[in-house]
């Protein structure tokens, strides 16, 4: 047999290529990978829905899923919301230690928090059903299902679905997770207003664990030597069995990148992406084939790398692919690529004269920097120190009464009921504050009081006379010298030691609206144009 790509002669029983990890047969890249049992178990039978599981989600309706697990649509019972809840089939838990193993690699992938990768609420293991993982639920349909349906995708929607993956994989590779299985079943389309793409990359509960000073050295939900992934988007190494790192994923990136585009994996025809899609360029090309070398030591080595490429590329379409002042995080991650010197000036001599009069003005200027740097300092110093208290805003905490502040601020409009039904009050709430965020029943958000200033700019949000949100556009600090105005790299930078929960929204005017929020210390910013537009207090969590 005659391997179509690297056109080498191999052995009719291979299934793949050793060389480049070409499938050589259509059964074998269809065939699922499974999990050795340690005896014979009658074959899983098919819920009779709605059951409810976990004493808590009622599952309604069979979503999707394969041998490995079910995803079902379900309702969670607790905090009156819909969630999606994946099922781990009963016939992997055959070995002694497989529900450890999946507690332990659930726990991690419940750690994820990226607005690209979708968010595990909860998981456990039910009496009777087994593992499960509970999950945000989505509308919209699987790249899978776009492909199938529409066929080969624009060049700037791809650009900007590759610039949300790669953000994704940064984040989890950051944390020591490789996905394993990147394919575009589990890339997630999103139904959303406005012109921006939005996606969600799927399925990394079952993503193996790596450590960075021992990449040999790992654990996975799955036997040793198991192999995890769908055959066709597998790097060449996760084909042979060999211990994967994050440059696994950019492969299997890269190969559904090329399928979005051209319709076909590359290996198809041995064509080159300019030749299957006119439109792409011969930069985009060329990340795409350096993503798909073989030998992984000849892939750019982070996902980082990868997205700043793209940047450049869609920066050259018309796409802004992170928002602005976002780029610099990423900067400060990419390392150099040589330790070339810097170059050596050339002293050109000059009459006596001229070296004094340079003299003067460089000893000028640096009085100049100096008395500036010294003003920098003075006026920095009179900014509050950072408090280590609980943050504030307009001097009320969550938890304060209604008596004790409403000597700090007029709030003249009453309303009761659940705020985001009421259409007078759900405006003044803003984008960042969602329901959840208060964590009380439908019952309790429906005897919620809001209380306003007359303008609106702040509203007050009270349980039982207790506050539990406040949210204001109006002049008042954070406890770290965060105001309405503040330049969003500020934010950052006074946050830096908190792990942040960030997503975008579209707004009707086609602009979009930046969410960054703070659950450890219960603070939220709306940032529009790199300025705080909006402040929220509400429940640390």
């Amino acid at each position: 047999m005659q391997c179509p790509t690297c056109k080498q002669i191999l052995d009719d029983s291979v299934r793949f290529c050793p060389h480049d990890g070409t499938p050589l047969t259509e059964t074998s890249s269809a065939r699922p990978a499974t999990t050795p049992t340690g005896g014979a178990r009658p074959p899983s039978r098919e819920l009779e829905l709605p059951v409810v599981i976990g004493n808590r989600y009622r599952l309604e309706a069979l979503r999707g899923g394969g041998g490995m697990a079910k995803v079902y649509r379900a309702h969670d019972q607790t905090l009156d919301r819909e969630v999606a809840v994946k099922l781990i089939s009963p016939d992997l838990r055959n070995e002694s230690e497989f529900d450890a193993r999946f507690q332990r690699e659930a726990k991690i992938a419940s750690q994820l928090a990226d607005p690209h990768i979708v968010v595990v609420h909860d998981f456990g293991l039910d009496p009777e059903h087994g593992p499960y993982l509970v999950m945000e639920y989505l509308q919209g349909q699987s790249l899978r299902e776009r492909l199938a349906t529409s066929g080969p995708m624009p060049l700037k929607a791809i650009l900007q679905l590759a610039g949300q993956l790669f953000l994704a994989l940064i984040h989890a590779h950051d944390k020591g997770i490789v996905h394993r299985d990147i394919k575009p079943d589990n890339i997630f389309l999103l139904n959303q207003s406005g012109v921006r793409l939005h996606t969600r990359v799927l399925d990394f509960g079952i993503a193996r664990i790596y450590r960075r000073d021992d990449p040999t050295r790992a654990e996975t939900i799955t036997h040793a030597g198991a192999v995890l992934g769908t055959p066709r988007y597998m790097s060449p190494e996760q084909l042979a069995g060999r211990p994967v790192d994050a440059r696994s994923d950019l492969y299997s990136a890269a190969l559904v990148l090329f399928e979005a585009l051209t319709g076909q994996l590359p290996y198809a025809q041995g064509k080159r992406l300019c030749e299957l899609c006119p439109d792409a360029s011969t930069a985009l090309q060329e990340l795409l084939e350096l993503c798909l070398k073989p030998n992984p030591d000849d892939r750019p080595k982070t996902a980082v790398e990868v997205y700043l490429r793209l940047q450049e590329l869609g920066k050259a379409s018309g796409i802004l692919l992170l928002p602005p002042g976002s780029i610099e995080k990423l900067l400060k991650e990419r390392k150099p690529t040589d330790n070339a010197s810097e170059p050596t000036q050339v002293y050109n001599p000059s009459d006596q004269t001229r070296r004094r009069t340079r003299r003067l003005l460089l000893l000028g200027l640096g009085m100049v920097i100096v008395l500036l740097g010294g003003l920098g300092i003075y006026l920095w110093l009179r900014e509050a120190p950072f408090s280590t208290g609980s943050e504030k805003l307009h001097g009320i905490q969550i938890g304060d009464s209604a008596e004790v502040i409403s000597g700090q601020l007029t709030l003249t409009k009453i309303d009761r009921g659940n705020p985001w039904k009421m259409p007078q009050v759900a405006k003044a709430l803003g984008n960042l504050l969602k329901p959840d965020d208060l964590r009380l029943t439908e019952s309790a958000l429906n005897e919620l009081t809001v209380r306003r200033t007359s303008d609106d700019s702040t509203a007050v949000i009270f349980a039982q006379d207790k506050v539990v949100a406040v949210i204001t556009t109006a002049a008042t600090k954070t406890n770290r010298n965060i105001h309405i105005g503040s330049e969003v790299g500020r934010v950052y930078k006074a946050y830096e030691d908190q792990k942040p929960k960030h997503e975008e929204k579209d707004l009707e005017d086609g602009k979009y609206v930046e969410l960054r929020s703070y659950p450890a210390l219960g603070i939220g910013f709306e940032i529009q144009g790199r300025k705080v537009t909006r402040m929220v207090l509400f429940p640390k969590k």
